[in-house]
């Protein structure tokens, strides 16, 4: 991986945030009043990319180089985690690997497991934990959690962020792009209590085919498009913050984000501090 791109220091991150979302418009991707801004002004609406291979931020440590696939070690895990934080100490959050939604639904070790890991590192170091959070991938289609295991993920959700895994693609149109956020606020937070600053919004930056069922879909242009109106969404139904996905190298036939995306989504960052200066903005490129 390549050397970031330099950055200013994050603040420290929130370790709490809050408990509900306020209210307002839910389902547009229009401004926030400033009523809005000002109760939420002390919570950072965070940004988080995820193998950026020097195109974005720094402004996650990733440790899932500790963590097995399917969190079937937690305790060697979070161990091995631990030892990282305290000899390397960090502000920013900590990202410790990928949940998969139809495996989580299905299996109570998994679900002990990834509450065991995340209740260690967060309670030893303080740190807020990070978990990519896919309910879809090419092996398995679309598995929201269900009711009956709501109160888990909610109790997850108290020392861990999730980052909810869209499906943007640049074959998608804005409204489109609003109903993929949409369903994780009306899923997520309304059906099953999750509170909305505990989850970010995540779209995958990668470069893929036209049949692929995320990234580009051979529409650059449309992406970096696509990524904007999904950030502006985000913050509109008062989501967390945003989370950006790539794969390295020549991951699953994919090429890694192209630097007009990261482009066109610091332009899109710029936009949203702009129009909303009483706000806290965490893990953003330096101006």
């Amino acid at each position: 991986m390549r050397a970031p791109a330099a950055f200013a220091p994050l603040a420290v991150f929130a370790l709490s945030v809050a408990s509900a979302a306020c209210g307002g418009s839910e389902g547009g991707d229009g401004a926030t009043s400033a009523s809005e801004d000002e109760i939420n002004a002390g919570t950072p609406f965070v940004r988080s990319d995820q193998v950026h291979l020097g195109r974005a931020p720094r402004n996650t440590l990733d440790l899932q180089h500790d963590v097995t696939d399917d969190f079937s070690r937690p305790n060697a895990a979070a161990d091995k985690a631990i030892a990282e934080l305290r000899a390397t100490p960090t502000s920013y959050p900590v990202y410790l690997g990928n949940i998969h939604t139809w495996v989580y639904d299905a299996d109570a070790a998994y679900r002990a497991n990834v509450h065991t890991l995340a209740a260690r590192v967060h309670e030893a170091t303080g740190a807020r934990v990070f978990f990519y959070f896919e309910e879809r991938n090419a092996s398995n289609g679309p598995t929201p959690v269900s009711h009956a295991h709501g109160p888990q993920l909610r109790a997850l959700s108290k020392i861990a962020t999730l980052l909810m895994a869209t499906y943007v693609t640049g074959a998608m149109t804005r409204d489109a792009v609003q109903r993929d956020v949409k369903h994780f606020h009306d899923w997520y937070s309304g059906e099953l209590g999750v509170a909305l600053p505990d989850m970010l919004i995540d779209v995958d930056t990668s470069q893929t085919a036209g049949g692929a069922y995320y990234g580009t879909r051979g529409d650059l242009a449309n992406f970096n498009q696509a990524i904007g109106w999904t950030l502006d969404a985000a913050y509109a139904m008062h989501f967390g913050g945003f989370h950006t996905m790539g794969n390295a190298g020549n991951g699953y036939g994919t090429k890694v984000a192209a630097d007009s995306t990261y482009q066109a989504l610091d332009r899109a960052w710029k936009a949203l501090e702009a129009a909303h200066p009483r706000r806290a903005f965490s893990g953003t490129r330096p101006l």
